[in-house]
């Protein structure tokens, strides 16, 4: 798969996600007003520039000469785990994000109490930055074929878009296997610690931090217990800053 069909194929899952919502979330349509809308605004803005520089960084380590396990030469192992490796990496990553200094970044993204796919936005710059960065190192240095990446981010994009959506969205027996929506509600509610899943739940299930939805259940305690997180866009840009 081609990066420019990669882009195309994103762009098109976020916008059928986007206008979904827009269409029939009463969330969704409140979360675009009033002093929200610039905030939404701000976020948007923010993830643009680091898709931008994530852009430049890419072509940077692909003209690098680095030494891999070249995966690549190996075409089931190649797809299948560029997967695993890349949900085992964000899930660490993810997981890391929940703790002390790195809270201050990721915090961001739990404050809202609406679960929407505005969400998707509400990311830290920096945050997104330097995961990116890291996931893209390390998925050069296995040496995983551009394809099997590629594949990978669409499929990325689909999980991340779809598991914020405010509807209670089901893929039925395969919510045991992707992140569904009432899965993902319950690492966004106030009281668990859990389902720390990027867009699959088998790292949850390896290392038991999965805590899956009853039958028909819909987690409504959304946001975070604040102590001293800040709320407006420049206040939670740099929180990270404080002591």
């Amino acid at each position: 798969m081609k990066t420019e069909l990669t882009l195309y194929l994103s762009s098109i899952i976020l916008s059928f996600f986007f206008i979904i919502e827009a269409l029939f979330s009463a969330d969704f349509r409140r979360g675009l007003k009033g002093k929200i809308k610039y905030r939404n605004i701000a976020y948007i803005i923010s993830s643009l520039l680091v898709i931008f520089l994530m852009s430049k960084i890419s072509k940077y380590l692909s003209s690098l000469d680095l030494i891999s396990l070249e995966v690549y030469k190996f075409p089931l192992i190649d797809f299948v785990g560029c997967f695993l490796i890349a949900e085992l990496l964000n899930w660490l990553l993810h997981y890391i994000k929940h703790q002390g200094f790195f809270w201050k970044f990721h915090f961001q993204h739990h404050l809202d109490k609406r679960y929407t796919v505005l969400l998707t936005a509400h990311t830290h710059g920096i945050e997104v930055l330097l995961s990116g960065i890291f996931i893209g190192i390390m998925m050069n240095l296995i040496g995983f074929s551009i394809e099997a990446i590629n594949l990978y981010y669409c499929f990325y994009v689909f999980g991340n878009t779809y598991q914020h959506s405010s509807f209670n969205l089901s893929l039925g027996p395969l919510d045991k296997v992707i992140v569904s929506p009432r899965y993902h509600r319950i690492h966004h509610s106030k009281s668990n610690h859990a389902n720390f899943g990027s867009t699959l739940t088998i790292w949850d299930i390896v290392f038991k931090t999965a805590k899956w939805p009853k039958s028909d259940e819909v987690v409504r305690d959304i946001g975070i217990n604040q102590k001293d997180e800040p709320i407006g866009f420049l206040k939670e840009t740099f929180f990270f800053l404080k002591n």
